[in-house]
């Protein structure tokens, strides 16, 4: 949002209300030159160990997504060979039954084979008893018997009754042979069936073993990635407090150098400069603002330009720090003076693309050249940084751009 020099003024006494508060803590002893290298050089290096410790907690953060990305790829595949393990098994079960049935199979034909053989037995004692009883028929057995025949009809008659009987227990005998046969025949398709599913099953069962000895396997791999996770984790939970201790040191570094360069703005800051409120733009082209203020804690506003385009001081005053800093790279700051309502301000300029054209307690007009826009400390690419003060607080600077 832009305001009018009216509307400025008018926010320019609010602001005073904060100027009068201020008032009896305004007072700080001038700044030397070699108090504020050093806090920038204590800044930087801070700084360079902020960073070390980030590297740290970013690699221990994907040492954890890496460990806890290992548990669950493991787990998954313990979890497969535990269904192919219960798969298997279901198998082996039915394999359990079908041998069990062929078992059975095996006892009913066994019991037929008995019985056939029984039959067949008895079949074979009949004959005997019967062809012993022939031989002893009429003292003669069968050879008496055809010689008493008296004619040639009975002796015909007799023979083909014989004969008939020889035959008919000949047929029994082969039949119950080829029975029995039969029965054998199917008693040894049955072992052999049996036999077949008990392969099966102990190839089932090496298979069920072999997937039994690598879920162990698995689970030893999974304690230790528990480990390791949970060791990563500590890690990570260490690189986060220390990242915020460490954040807290270079938040209380930095406030003492917005403190060393607020006491600057007093230090070579003339009483007789007026501030008109009347602020011209930092730049005379730019392509767009690639980041505003406030945004994820921004503490200016961004010019996206090219390298070494004019950087100009939006209104006059007097430079009070010419530097390099981590951060801003090489900058500039300008103290405008105060309103009429006793507000301060000053601006900031930072990434410069090397060293300032003007030096500090030099006074500037509006328009002035500070130096040239480029990518310098903390920066992805040319650009402006722009920041304002408002009796020592960081202002969005956009609102009071022309």
């Amino acid at each position: 949002m832009q305001f009018s020099p009216r509307k400025k003024r008018l926010l320019s006494g609010l602001l005073a209300v904060c100027l009068t508060v201020t008032a009896a803590f305004s007072y700080l002893p001038p700044v030397s030159a070699a108090d504020s290298n050093q806090v920038r050089q204590e800044l930087a290096a801070l700084q360079q160990k902020l960073n070390t410790i980030n590297q740290q907690l970013k690699d221990a953060q994907s040492n954890t997504a890496n460990a806890a990305a290992i548990k669950k790829q493991l787990e998954q595949q313990k979890a497969t060979i535990l269904d192919q393990i219960n798969l298997i098994a279901g198998q082996i079960g039915e394999l359990d039954n079908e041998i069990h049935n062929k078992e059975d199979e095996i006892t009913v034909k066994e019991g037929e084979l008995a019985a056939k053989q029984e039959e067949f037995d008895q079949r074979w004692s009949d004959f005997k008893e019967r062809m012993g009883a022939m031989q002893m028929l009429n003292d003669g057995g069968s050879i008496a018997l055809l010689s008493s025949a008296t004619n040639l009809y009975q002796l015909l008659t007799f023979a083909q009754t014989l004969e008939q009987i020889t035959a008919k227990d000949q047929a029994i005998c082969q039949q119950l042979e080829d029975e029995h046969t039969a029965l054998e025949q199917q008693k040894a398709d049955l072992e052999q069936a049996k036999a077949d599913l008990e392969a099966a099953r102990a190839s089932m069962q090496e298979q069920q073993d072999a997937l039994q000895q690598k879920k162990n396997e698995l689970q030893g791999s999974i304690q230790q990635a528990n480990e390791d996770l949970t060791e990563a984790q500590a890690a990570e939970a260490a690189a986060k407090e220390a990242q915020i201790e460490m954040n807290k040191l270079v938040d209380a570094k930095a406030a003492e150098l917005d403190a060393i360069l607020n006491a600057a703005n007093k230090q070579y800051g003339n009483a007789s400069i007026t501030c008109s409120l009347n602020f011209g733009p930092p730049l005379a082209t730019y392509k767009y603002v690639s980041c505003y203020f406030g945004g994820n804690g921004h503490r200016g506003t961004d010019y996206a330009a090219p390298g070494g385009t004019d950087i100009y001081s939006i209104e006059a005053g007097v430079v009070t720090a010419a530097a390099y800093h981590y951060s801003w790279g090489y900058y500039v700051q300008v103290y405008h003076g105060t309103d009429s309502n006793g507000n301060s301000y000053s601006t900031l300029y930072a990434h410069m693309n090397g060293t300032p054209a003007v030096s500090v307690g030099q006074p500037v007009s509006r328009g002035t050249v500070l130096g040239h826009v480029g990518s310098t400390g903390y920066s992805t690419g040319n650009h402006l940084h722009l920041e304002m003060k408002v009796n020592g607080v960081l202002t969005n600077v956009m609102n009071y751009l022309s």
